[in-house]
C-alpha cells in the first residue's frame, strides 16, 4: 500500500510540475486579455497532449487558455469587409508609440487606398477605416510597419 501512495503522489507531483510546460496562461503572461486572432498552434497542441493522461487536465487547460486569451497570438487586426466597399481594421494597442502605414492593394499592385496611423501607449481602441471600391481582382492588406517590414493578408470582398 506505500509503494501505491507513493505513486500516485509522485504522479500528482509530476503532473503539476510539467502543467507549467503546457499551459498558454504560464508561458506566454503577455497574451492574457487578447479575445481573438490567430490561434497558436504550439499551445493548443500542449492543452491537447493533457488530454492524454485523462479529459479533466485537457479540458482545464483549454478553458483556461481560451478564457483568458493566452491561446491567442499577439500582434494581430481585426477586420471586417463592408458591403459598402470599405474595410474597417482595429488596430491593437501598442505598448510603443510607432507608425503604421496601411494600404489596400490588388495582386497587380494597383494600391486602392492609404492610410496612417499612429499607435502608442497613449492611443486606444483605434480603427482605421479603407475603400476598397469595385475590383474584379484580390485584394489585400499590407501593414507597413517601419521597424519590422511590411505584412500582407487577403481581403475577401462580398
Amino acid at each position: 500500500m506505500k509503494n501505491w501512495t507513493r505513486a500516485i503522489a509522485f504522479s500528482t507531483l509530476l503532473a503539476f510540475g510539467a502543467s507549467s510546460v503546457g499551459c498558454g496562461y504560464i508561458l506566454y503572461p503577455e497574451r492574457r486579455g487578447n479575445s481573438g486572432g490567430t490561434i497558436d498552434g504550439g499551445t493548443l497542441v500542449m492543452d491537447l497532449l493533457w488530454l492524454l493522461p485523462g479529459i479533466v487536465p485537457g479540458v482545464v487547460f483549454l478553458i483556461v487558455d481560451f478564457s483568458s486569451g493566452a491561446m491567442y497570438v499577439n500582434g494581430r487586426v481585426a477586420m471586417r469587409a463592408n458591403s459598402n466597399g470599405n474595410v474597417a481594421i482595429k488596430l491593437k494597442d501598442s505598448d510603443k508609440a510607432k507608425q503604421l502605414t496601411l494600404r489596400i492593394v490588388t495582386a497587380s499592385h494597383q494600391v486602392l487606398d492609404t492610410k496612417v496611423a499612429n499607435i502608442g501607449p497613449a492611443i486606444h481602441d483605434q480603427s482605421i477605416e479603407l475603400h476598397v471600391g469595385p475590383t474584379h481582382e484580390q485584394v489585400f492588406l499590407q501593414i507597413i510597419d517601419h521597424e519590422h517590414g511590411p505584412m500582407q493578408m487577403p481581403i475577401a470582398v462580398m
